[in-house]
């Protein structure tokens, strides 16, 4: 089956964009929203440069709260019907023989469970901070579980906030085609006592460290201790004024404290390097430089290449140099770092630069002219200014891996930034331009698309070698107007039911006996359904063609109809319904 679950990849607000629609609500939470992680000032203001750039906009109408299922029905039906609906191609998206469904590059799938200080389930925000899927933010329903089943591969750094909790900053690996689990519990917190030292052994004092996304500062004698933190496997960052930063993941018990010759950090005095640019080809706007650790056929010392994988290169990115203004970075780890730059219009090779210690480094990134795609966003054939167009590879993953000539496993080797070999995009000026590179020696046919400032009009279209000028007419689209009606036949009590879209839980439910469950706001096209109670399987269907409104008849077995006996409820640790 197809993996593509595409969301419109301009929307800010992504969880609306997956085709989630108005299906169901995942409840909201009550009262301010939770005050985010301290972080180091560095990170701060790169953060809030980033939100300040994006511009939110709004294609899919907010999901609507059904009223189905939300009073308070007895059943004595212990297991709920599991309802899973994945998108494999929407209608309004282009489509060609031999070309990669859009979007067929994220396969990766993330689940887990968020509980709180009673151990019971929470409403959490799980955000995606950096990676290849940074903006992506899951919701957990109202037992803690999360979701998604199209995410892209690689490493990523995701943040969980929510009321009353502590929250969290973990490192999560996906990877294609399997799933993921993350599970992050504030009932039994565990405590760290920790040490930050040179590499004569000696305490280093100021340094600030930043434990599951809680920062704190090293006294004297270089030691921390943070009394309250979430057990399970916690990213922990470090920075400090004249070292190359850290980052490691760190195992904490619940209940116990790590002490100090565990939790031993040592940094290395950091390296220097100025990037200059000297050529004006291609733009507007900076040069974007990536920077990653060198993999093992460009150095020999093994030690150098592991400090740069447990340097946080995440932190750092995107680094934005000016042609004839040169960038100085600080705090660089030692060791051989390959350098990629990107620039609509142009084309650079990737430089191979060795970091010393202590010591300055100096490269100068050469720009040559390439291949674009370029034009202008119209409106009734006037320009569009404040557009967001987007030009992607269909798979994404391909022409990532496809740009460094590596396999899969690559993606592991650090937190990487969405290369704009893969995807680019910006706003439109004034007079609605928009200028990109190519790329095609990458991916030959790629797609371009732009939507609104009002979040209301859409245009898109996929682009082969050779075409370079393009204009996009934005139209008003609907996407999300597809209801999928399921009927279960020869109920007479309550069904409970769990709904999962692309991988995300939602509020269970209990489905009256006179109701057909109804799924609203779902985007036009093919998707894949999959229907199980109690590990059974009920009903499949690959291509499901979702057009207007779909019924589907599926047939329960007894169990599920006439429900449990109070022994099997007290067998499974619940409480048999009262007045059944």
């Amino acid at each position: 089956m197809s993996a593509s679950r595409r969301a419109l990849p301009l929307l800010v607000l992504l969880f609306l964009a997956l085709g989630l629609g108005g299906i169901l609500f995942w409840g909201g939470r009550s009262g301010p929203d939770p005050e985010p992680p301290l972080v180091p000032p560095a990170e701060t203001a790169r953060a809030e440069s980033e939100r300040g750039a994006r511009r939110p906009v709004e294609l899919i109408p907010p999901p609507v709260l059904p009223s189905v299922g939300r009073e308070a029905l007895v059943t004595t039906v212990l297991w709920p019907v599991k309802v899973e609906l994945t998108l494999v191609q929407a209608d309004y998206l282009p489509t060609e023989a031999g070309v990669a469904p859009i979007g067929s590059g994220a396969t990766a799938k993330l689940t887990g469970r968020i509980t709180g200080v009673d151990d019971r389930g929470a409403r959490a925000e799980i955000r995606f901070a950096a990676g290849a899927n940074a903006g992506r933010v899951l919701y957990t329903d109202a037992t803690g579980r999360f979701g998604a089943s199209d995410l892209y591969p690689g490493l990523a750094v995701v943040e969980v906030e929510g009321k009353g909790l502590l929250g969290s900053r973990r490192e999560v690996r996906l990877r294609q085609r399997r799933e993921t689990h993350l599970n992050v519990g504030y009932g039994r917190p565990a405590a760290i006592s920790g040490r930050v030292q040179n590499t004569k052994g000696e305490g280093i004092e100021g340094a600030a460290v930043v434990v599951d996304g809680t920062r704190v500062v090293t006294g004297p004698d270089g030691g921390f201790y943070l009394a309250s933190v979430a057990a399970g496997p916690v990213l922990v960052e470090i920075e400090c004024l004249g070292y190359a930063s850290h980052k490691e993941s760190v195992s904490l018990t619940g209940g116990k404290m790590l002490p100090p010759e565990e939790a031993t950090f040592t940094l290395r005095r950091g390296a220097t390097l100025t990037i200059s640019v000297s050529d004006q080809v291609g733009g507007p706007g900076p040069v974007q430089v990536v920077l990653l650790p060198a993999q093992l056929e460009h150095t020999s010392d093994m030690a150098q290449v592991q400090r740069g994988m447990g340097y946080p290169w995440h932190r750092i990115h995107p680094i934005e140099v000016w042609p004839g203004r040169p960038h100085r970075l600080d705090g660089l780890p030692a060791g051989v770092v390959r350098l990629h730059a990107f620039r609509p219009g142009a084309l650079a090779p990737a430089k191979v630069v060795t970091l010393h210690e202590g010591r300055p480094s100096t490269v100068t990134v050469p720009l040559t002219p390439a291949p674009k795609v370029v034009g202008r966003v119209l409106r009734d054939g006037e320009p569009v200014a404040g557009a967001q167009v987007k030009i992607e590879a269909p798979d994404r993953v391909r022409a990532t891996l496809g740009y460094f000539r590596e396999q899969s496993y690559f993606l592991e080797s650090a937190v990487m930034p969405e290369l704009p070999a893969a995807a680019q995009e910006l706003v439109t000026g004034d007079e609605g331009r928009f200028s990109f590179t190519a790329w095609a020696d990458v991916s030959q046919v790629r797609y371009l698309e732009a939507v609104g400032p009002d979040g209301k009009t859409w245009a898109g279209r996929l682009v082969h070698p050779g075409e370079e000028v393009i204009d996009l007419e934005l139209q008003e689209v609907e996407v999300a107007d597809s209801t999928l009606v399921v009927d279960f036949p020869d109920r007479w009590q309550g069904l409970p039911v769990e709904i999962l879209i692309d991988g995300q839980p939602f509020d269970p439910l209990v489905l009256p006996p006179s109701e057909p469950l109804a799924i609203g706001d779902l985007r036009a096209g093919k998707w894949h359904l999959e229907v199980t109670w109690y590990g059974d399987p009920l009903f499949g269907e690959d291509s499901l063609v979702l057009s207007a409104t779909t019924h589907r008849e599926i047939a329960l077995p007894p169990e599920a109809i006439d429900g449990q006996t109070p022994e099997q409820w007290k067998r499974a640790g619940k409480e048999y319904p009262r007045g059944s």
